[in-house]
């Protein structure tokens, strides 16, 4: 007797689960089984000058018409109107006018039904003036005049740099600019400058991938 009392309390705590887990499905997917978009693939992000640019890919899904992108915990978004080609489509978004400091980005997709996808979340930075502030010019070791040329021996270059730029005035009063890579260690000028004077700042990009590059402040050499 008492095991048949116990098999039925255990039958009844049984459906009594059942019941909740169904109320808790139909309150998720009132319309039954939960259908969604096809999600944002392959995203990436590209850091620039208050501004910030995210890249995805469009793989399986035909039916997709249109993305949303979320990002200051939701309290900022915007609509990206999609249209499909037969193959895998490359989508693009630039968000100007960004403050300055770290992001996370939720990208939906979604289909002509209005069926929203799995979001798809990835971080990024968005960089300005306090950022630039932080660059330093990379160092002349030495600087040495041989009859008519000048050779500048440079220090080690941050990782950051992708290279120097010059600004002086030859010696018949025109001005005169050059870029140099950061590979370079040496750099030799076949003119000696006018006034013995030249101007330099080292440009920088925070990643590889990032879309502007940031300079430190021009300085002033004499030799």
């Amino acid at each position: 007797m008492k095991s048949l009392l116990y098999l039925a309390m255990a039958l009844l705590t049984l459906c009594l689960a059942c019941e909740k887990t169904d109320e808790k499905y139909k309150d998720y997917a009132p319309g039954g089984e939960i259908v969604y978009a096809g999600k944002a693939d392959s995203l990436k992000v590209y850091p620039g000058r208050e501004r910030i640019e995210l890249v995805w890919l469009l793989t399986t899904d035909a039916t997709i018409t249109s993305a949303r992108v979320y990002w200051n915990n939701r309290k900022d978004s915007t609509n990206v109107l999609v249209k499909r080609t037969n193959g895998v489509d490359t989508i693009r978004l630039m968000l100007d006018k960004m403050n300055e400091g770290p992001y996370t980005f939720q990208v939906y997709n979604y289909n002509n039904r209005g069926d929203a996808s799995i979001k798809t979340t990835i971080n990024g930075d968005v960089y300005g003036d306090f950022y630039e502030s932080t660059l330093l010019n990379r160092l002349i070791k030495t600087k040495t005049k041989v009859n008519n040329t000048l050779k500048l021996d440079w220090q080690d270059a941050d990782p950051r740099a992708v290279g120097i730029k010059m600004y002086y005035k030859q010696p018949d009063g025109t001005d005169k600019t050059r870029f140099v890579p950061v590979t370079e260690k040496t750099t030799l000028l076949d003119v000696i400058p006018l006034n013995n004077t030249l101007e330099y700042h080292t440009l920088y990009k925070p990643l590889s991938a990032a879309i502007d590059t940031f300079s430190a402040a021009r300085v002033s050499v004499n030799f």
